[in-house]
């Protein structure tokens, strides 16, 4: 059993956790999600701007892959704030 308590997130942002993915979210809009892929698990960048662009990373694991998430978005949290804003409303 993890005794680990997880990082409280900044204000607009937020995890949709399911079954086997973790998405995290920037007012309302997705920025990383966390997967399945193949024999292991990936994070994958989904948003792209100054000072943040598209990728993947490969994580231990489902937890392992939400702490990174987190402290990926703690040390780019303007720039993905930025990012989220400058993207076209969904209509």
């Amino acid at each position: 059993m993890s005794t680990r308590t997880p990082t409280p997130l900044p204000e607009g942002f937020s995890w949709d956790v399911g079954d086997r993915h973790r998405t995290l979210i920037c007012h309302g809009h997705p920025i990383v999600q966390i997967g399945p892929e193949r024999q292991g698990w990936i994070a994958k960048i989904l948003v792209s701007g100054k000072g943040v662009r598209q990728d993947q990373v490969a994580v231990r694991s489902l937890d392992a892959g939400a702490g990174w998430a987190t402290r990926w978005m703690l040390e780019r949290q303007s720039a993905l704030i930025r990012a989220v804003s400058e993207q076209a409303p969904n209509a």
